[in-house]
């Protein structure tokens, strides 16, 4: 031990022989950096067959834990398996480290203010875990993103540098309700997070009892894995008409925005009969009654399973555009428009279908409606102009 030990104290005067069974040093590890500048280290590292490395434990402080990533601990590894001298494996961790620091342009002072964040982010831990709420809360390793989950509603904030905005929302399961303002809007604690989601899943519950209602009784095309932020639904009713429900999620019993979409004929028939029957509508039902009162039938169409053969050589299934070969657009909208034509009842996209009857010249347009030919039948067809 005599002749490392007499080099450890030449080259790294700040690690301390702190035990000899076993043997541990302690103390700093002074890493240089592009800047210039030298970053300290807080190392503690334990030699238990001295002076082999095998085995050994070591033990970095909080500055090394914004780039301590498995690449990185598996480099350490490493470093331990091919290196017998404690010196030697001290001077290639200095390079190892300077070299992840410099490749992350991390600095000294960058340090320091990612180190008050994650203790910030500590204490505000503290005080939201000190009053039971049912929420659950977790962290990835660096406290820089925090997770909050109540009944299976999620929201993801990020700490920023902004003293007064310090938390963004990276991901929410939450829907977008224009009157509430964006979630993230005067979250200046987690504190204030945690209440806000308790807040507003409690204010959603209703809503999305009624949209699990329509999933658990209707055949909904869309969306085809329903979300908490879904909130609405799109509902089969015959293989040329679906209809679009969006509920208003702080007036959950009141009249939903209904919309058809389909072939033109069926669309307007249907419009008429609800306008109809709106008078109907009675708060106190429960939704799947009220729209079958509204729709004047007895029960909704249940899900069809289809075991038919896989055709390779149809260029496009029944539910696809006809025009762009796909099902969802990037947009994720389904198609909404079918061809009025019973034997052919091709669907397509409203925006596919608008270029391209608007590509096609002689088309006429008469009320925002423009009126083409249909591209598979050439029956006529129209398209609305927003």
């Amino acid at each position: 031990m005599t002749s490392d030990y007499k080099f450890m104290i030449q080259l790294y005067p700040e690690m301390i022989l702190v035990s000899k069974k076993p043997v541990t040093w302690k103390g700093f590890l002074e890493i240089p950096c592009n800047s210039g500048r030298s970053m300290r280290i807080r190392l503690k590292l334990i030699v238990y067959n001295y002076p082999s490395l095998s085995g050994a434990e070591i033990y970095f402080g909080k500055e090394i834990a914004f780039i301590r990533r498995k690449e990185f601990s598996d480099k350490v590894k490493d470093l331990m398996c091919s290196i017998t001298k404690v010196s030697t494996f001290l001077k290639q961790l200095q390079l190892l480290i300077s070299n992840f620091i410099n490749s992350s342009h991390i600095e000294n002072y960058e340090y320091d203010v990612i180190a008050d964040q994650a203790m910030e982010t500590l204490k505000e831990l503290k005080n939201v875990l000190k009053i039971p709420s049912g929420i659950k809360i977790s962290s990835d390793s660096s406290l820089n993103t925090i997770e909050l989950s109540l009944n299976d509603v999620t929201v993801r904030l990020q700490r920023t540098s902004h003293r007064t905005c310090p938390w963004t929302v990276v991901y929410s399961d939450l829907p977008e309700i224009s009157t509430l303002g964006p979630f993230e809007k005067n979250i200046s604690t987690l504190d204030i997070a945690r209440n806000k989601l308790k807040l507003q899943v409690e204010m959603l519950k209703k809503a999305w009892s009624n949209l699990k209602q329509i999933d658990k009784n209707c055949w909904v095309i869309d969306p085809l894995q329903p979300k908490p932020c879904h909130l609405y639904r799109r509902i089969y009713l015959t293989p040329s008409l679906s209809m679009f429900i969006k509920i208003d999620p702080l007036n959950h019993m009141d009249l939903p925005e209904i919309k058809f979409m389909g072939s033109d004929t069926e669309v307007e028939s249907k419009t008429d009969l609800v306008s109809r029957n709106l008078h109907k509508w009675d708060p106190s039902c429960d939704i799947i009654n009220n729209l079958i009162t509204l729709l004047n039938i007895d029960a909704f169409p249940k899900k069809e399973i289809k075991k038919e053969a896989i055709d390779y050589n149809v260029i496009v299934t029944d539910e696809e555009c006809c025009i762009c070969f796909s099902l969802k657009l990037d947009n994720e909208t389904l198609p909404d428009k079918i061809c009025n034509n019973e034997k052919c009842r091709r669907h397509f996209h409203t925006s596919c279908l608008l270029q391209w009857l608007q590509a096609i010249a002689g088309n006429h347009v008469i009320f925002h409606q423009i009126h083409g030919s249909c591209p598979n039948c050439k029956e006529s067809i129209s398209c609305r102009i927003d």
